[in-house]
Parts: C-alpha cells; structure tokens; sequence
C-alpha cells in the first residue's frame, strides 16, 4: 500500500529515536479537503496508538498504522524526502486523487447568507480543519468589494508553501463555492513567521 524511500525512512527512523520509548510506530493519514490534492499528515505515536480498524503495513524498523479511509486514498503511493534550498520535508507520490465537488453542485449547502457570512463559515468548517493538519490557521479579514482578505497564522505563518496552499487549495474553495469572490488577498507579513510548516 504504501513505500517509503531509503531517506525518508532515514527521517523517521531518526525522529524516533529522539522521542524516547513511548513513541514506536508512525501514523499516516491523506485526508480530502474539496481540493484536488489530499492533505498529508505524519505523526509518529505510541505502539497502542492502533485501533482495531486500522491496516498496519510492517515498515522497516517500525511499523506504520493507516486508517481505513486514508488506506484507500494512498494505496501505491511512495514517502520520499527531500533536502534542498527552497523546500525541504517529506513528499507524497501518490497515484490517487480526491473527487472534487463540481461547481454549482458541492456539498455545502449551509452556505447561505450574506457573502461574509458565506466566507467565514467556510473557512471555520472546511479550510481550517484542512490546514490545522500542519498546524496552520486561516483568518478572515474581511471584504474589500469582491476581494477576500486572509491572513495566515500557525504553520501557515511564513511557510514557503503558502502560496500553494492559497491558489490551488483556500482560493480555488472559496471561488467555487462563493462565485461573487473574485479574487483572495493574503496580507500577511511572512518574514515574521516563527515556526513555519515550510
């Protein structure tokens, strides 16, 4: 189901052994999020951190604990690592992609009121929930005519991905659900970020 890379197996083998014996195993989870690419999170966990529903895939040197959804969403994909200039982490290569809703026919239809409203229930609801996988938050700002104002908290803060994350993820979300947002402002100052995710 799932293949690690001899670095990122490297990774984790180092991570666990700063943690201590209370941490043995790692958990792998690939979430939907109404975008088009999955929502990865690794997290290493205690050996009882299993539960009876979930497939556990026999990892070299630990093993890996998957639960039921996230085992369909990352069947044949491959963990890699990589350390570079711009972006260093862990990579997903996976064959899968999630169903995204169709415009005019997603399943949101508490997105009702005035277009704020409309905004900040999504972000409560959906976006946060999406990006608090990286420790991340969203905050809505407020409206300028068409323009949605963001600012971006946590994980979020000063992450060289956060440009990614706002045209392919929160921005496309946001336009296909509330058509009169034209465009998504993020008025962050990202240099101050002191923990990013990236």
């Amino acid at each position: 189901m799932i293949t690690l890379t001899e670095e990122a197996r490297s990774q984790i083998l180092a991570a666990l052994e700063g943690q201590g014996p209370e941490k043995t195993a790692l958990r792998v989870e690939a979430t939907a999020n109404g975008t088009s690419e999955f929502v990865y999170s690794l997290r290493l966990v205690a050996g009882d951190d299993r539960s009876s529903e979930d497939e556990v895939v026999e990892g070299p040197g630990f093993p890996i604990f998957v639960d039921p959804s996230s085992a369909r969403n990352l069947k044949g994909a491959v963990i890699g690592f990589e350390e570079g200039v711009l972006r260093s982490g862990f990579k997903f290569d996976n064959p899968n992609q999630p169903e995204t809703p169709k415009i005019g026919a997603g399943p949101r239809g508490d997105l009702e009121g005035p277009t704020a409203e409309k905004v900040q229930r999504l972000i409560d609801t959906e976006i946060n929930q999406a990006v608090a996988a990286h420790g991340g938050q969203v905050n809505f700002l407020g409206l300028e005519g068409d323009r949605v104002l963001l600012s971006f908290g946590g994980g979020c803060h000063g992450c060289g991905m956060v440009d990614v994350t706002l045209k392919q993820g929160i921005e496309a979300r946001i336009k296909e659900l509330i058509p009169e947002v034209k465009e998504i402002v993020d008025v962050t100052d990202h240099s101050t970020g002191e923990n990013p995710f990236y």
